[in-house]
């Protein structure tokens, strides 16, 4: 099919500029995958990446300002006028596979490159120089239909890259397409390979999916399809058992898409918690996708902190010490995690009263109320020259200085606060503290 119809395709200018510079030195240039796929939809797309028959070292001596983003499989980067990089990409066709990574060659025509790609909604090129659509397997007609069918056989498209499996569930769950019969039976097989892949690229290829809409779909195909036992079997239990695991799904929904690392706690929520305070299961999760230890311990801190949440009844100085107990910097999301579950609930009074506490919540936090140890009037060096040693005893007196500002804020100043130290000081009050 190459009659494009009443398609609008308004391609960036930078982009247009490098497909034009390419055709002048003779390389045909495509639009190609995603952008192709997403303006079929009618849905706007920001990445626009290119096919071309050029080569790396041809690509690189066109463009002044390039970034070898993969020579080794035909990937430059290139940077527009306009401050933008688009992905410029040889022709390729596949020379052998493992399930995980592909050796590739470079091939010459568009249609080549299009064989090797995972599901024919992908499998669509549109080359601005003459207009032309290429769509050799149906990618359009199948997007009509709402349909997700691999390329060819679609046993040897999962066996080539067993993340395929996990992308066609994001394809299917995101775009609403039904899964081709027998796609599908090939896809639930080479769910068995998916323990083959790294972490890192599983990890990934989640928090894209939690990146876009309709996240809580894409989840729950993992759960139908059996997807979701090979790297969180914890997250299978829940699915398979608890009544939860739906009220999570829309829940994840209610977060904003831009927030995947957020949608990923209130995910890991629908674990249990009576029986694993530590937030074992979720960091063990969060251990096996090789998040970074900045990223877990805030995803697991949020974990421990979620309930239980402030009431509008608690008192300014129970509120304030709650934002000590939980950090300032995390308040904000404990409340977007609260928000959502009521909104998907749609529990209009839980979240009136949720409202009002955040307001009495945010109130305490742009007020200036000391609530955290960088709000105190002294510091540990002002300390030390009181007599205090350095060593643990100096955070010991700061936390009790911060726990009498956070009761009454009024003590937060420099010498009610260095009188108040003396005074513990001189009465011995941390005295074999440091040895607990």
């Amino acid at each position: 099919m190459n009659d494009l119809g009443n398609l609008h395709l308004d391609p960036p200018e930078g982009f247009r500029t490098i497909c034009d510079r390419l055709e002048s030195a003779g390389f045909e240039a495509w639009g190609v995958g995603g952008a192709i796929r997403d303006a079929l939809l009618g849905v706007e797309r920001a990445d626009w990446d290119i096919a071309t028959r050029a080569r790396p070292e041809q690509v690189r001596g066109l463009f002044r300002r390039t970034v070898p983003l993969g020579i080794e499989h035909g990937t430059v980067g290139v940077i527009s006028p306009d401050e933008a990089m688009y992905e410029v990409t040889t022709f390729r066709r596949d020379v052998a596979t493992d399930g995980r990574h592909a050796v590739v060659e470079f091939a010459d025509s568009i249609d080549e490159d299009l064989a090797r790609r995972d599901f024919t909604i992908n499998a669509v090129a549109w080359r601005p120089a003459t207009g032309e659509f290429r769509d050799p397997h149906g990618g359009r007609e199948d997007l009509e239909r709402r349909i997700l069918r691999a390329v060819g056989n679609p046993a040897d498209r999962f066996t080539e890259d067993y993340l395929r499996v996990l992308r066609g569930l994001r394809f299917a769950g995101r775009y609403s397409l039904d899964i081709d019969q027998l796609t599908r039976t090939e896809l639930v097989i080479a769910i068995a390979g998916l323990g083959r892949l790294s972490a890192e690229r599983v990890r990934e290829e989640l928090l894209k999916s939690l990146a876009g809409p309709r996240a809580g779909d894409i989840l729950a195909l993992y759960a139908e399809t059996g997807a979701l036992e090979s790297w969180y079997p914890e997250l299978a239990r829940v699915a398979r058992d608890d009544p939860r695991w739906a009220s999570t799904l829309a829940a994840i929904n209610e977060i904003p898409a831009h927030r995947s690392s957020l949608r990923l706690v209130r995910l890991l929520l629908s674990l249990p918690r009576d029986e694993d305070p530590d937030a074992a299961e979720a960091t063990e999760i969060l251990e096996r996708l090789k998040c970074s230890n900045a990223e877990t311990r805030r995803a697991v801190h949020l974990w421990q902190q979620y309930l239980p949440l402030v009431s509008p009844a608690d008192s300014a100085a129970r509120l304030r010490e709650w934002l000590s107990e939980v950090g300032v910097s995390h308040a904000r999301d404990l409340f977007r995690l609260h928000f959502a579950g009521v909104r998907a609930a749609g529990a209009s009074e839980s979240e009136r009263v949720l409202l009002h506490t955040w307001r009495r919540v945010h109130d305490e936090l742009v007020s200036g109320a000391p609530v955290d140890l960088s709000d105190l009037a002294v510091d540990g060096n002002d300390l030390i020259e009181l007599g205090l040693p350095s060593g643990p005893l100096v955070g010991l007196m700061l936390e009790e200085l911060s726990a009498q500002v956070i009761e009454d804020p009024s003590r937060n100043e420099r010498e009610t606060l260095l009188a108040e130290a003396r005074e513990l000081i001189d009465l011995g009050a941390l005295d074999g503290l440091d040895e607990l």
